[in-house]
């Protein structure tokens, strides 16, 4: 009885001590912004402030964000993914580095924002489910297909529907049509880097006829033959009998429900939809994304949008690079 007496009070002032060290451990200081999911931050508007659980200072050498040093951020380029240094004003605590994305349509920087198209119907909710998404992939018991913007094109000006010699659109020549430009060819082949690391197994890859796209195909060298399909043609080029989402649609319903991912690389406006579960116009930068899971019916359901700088920060993420 009196071995047992000890023991339990022994157990006692174990447990009081670690309670009174745990009691006296100070919280870490954090970032509280609502919009802050999983490790990213959400910027969804203009003048958009950082909130965190103590006073802070910001900043960023990135060219892509205006900011102030108290974290209000006047403005950040749509769908880039930015890095905020933030120091805490109380010295003692360790600053740490926060990634911010661009969670809007409508503020690009040129080239491209004289080739962006209709703004997205809800950028922040589109981007919110692709974050999740991209998270998860890839996964073995469910079908995917990517569906790509081409990279970064401003080399060069296509003809008219109503000009220039047959067939321009698919010539890699820029005095006949757009081409990747330096950042594109870049892009193109890191997110085909990102692919492999992430372990993607991208069992089909189809292109449109356009160069611009064929190109970034063919950087990101996901691994299959790359299938040209007119479908998924710009514009007038598209011979779906409808819009460019149209083809895309038609392409994915052709293909087998395997729980593998398929590779789609085409142009705007095929983010535009009027589609069951589908956002109106989902975001659909250069070298940006939307992601849709296909159930063994063929049913198609939307699962966000990913730009080029999300697939790269969840990559380093995820791999402990940054």
């Amino acid at each position: 009885m009196k071995n047992y007496s000890q023991t339990i009070f022994y157990l006692l002032i174990i447990l009081l001590l670690g309670c009174k060290k745990n009691d006296s451990d100070p919280e870490q200081p954090r970032v509280t912004s609502l919009e802050f999911k999983n490790d990213l931050l959400f910027v969804n508007k203009a003048d958009f402030q950082i909130e965190t659980s103590v006073p802070a200072e910001f900043s960023s050498s990135d060219p892509k964000i205006q900011m102030t040093s108290d974290g209000l951020i006047h403005r950040i380029t749509s769908s880039e993914v930015i890095a905020i240094d933030v120091t805490w004003k109380d010295r003692s605590l360790t600053p740490i580095r926060l990634y911010a994305l661009g969670a809007t349509d409508d503020s690009f920087d040129p080239p491209y924002a004289a080739f962006h198209g209709n703004h997205a119907s809800d950028p922040y909710n589109a981007y919110l489910l692709g974050w999740e998404t991209l998270q998860k992939l890839p996964v073995t018991n469910t079908t995917y297909a990517i569906i790509l913007r081409h990279a970064d094109a401003d080399d060069g000006v296509d003809f008219s529907k109503t000009t220039g010699p047959a067939n321009w659109w698919k010539s890699c020549d820029p005095t006949e049509a757009r081409q990747l430009n330096q950042q594109g060819k870049s892009r193109s082949t890191e997110l085909g880097k990102v692919f492999k690391d992430l372990q993607y197994n991208i069992n089909r890859v189809f292109s449109s006829e356009f160069c611009r796209a064929r190109t970034t195909a063919e950087l990101i060298d996901a691994g299959p033959t790359i299938q040209i399909d007119n479908r998924l043609n710009h514009g007038s080029y598209n011979v779906s009998g409808g819009s460019i989402f149209g083809g895309i649609r038609n392409v994915l319903g052709e293909q087998p429900v395997d729980n593998t991912l398929t590779l789609v690389v085409t142009h705007h406006a095929g983010n535009e939809m009027i589609f069951q579960t589908f956002p109106e116009v989902s975001p659909f930068t250069w070298t940006g994304a939307y992601f849709i899971k296909i159930d063994p019916d063929g049913t198609l359901t939307y699962e966000g949008a990913a730009s080029w700088g999300m697939f790269m920060y969840w990559r380093n993420k995820k791999l402990g690079l940054l």
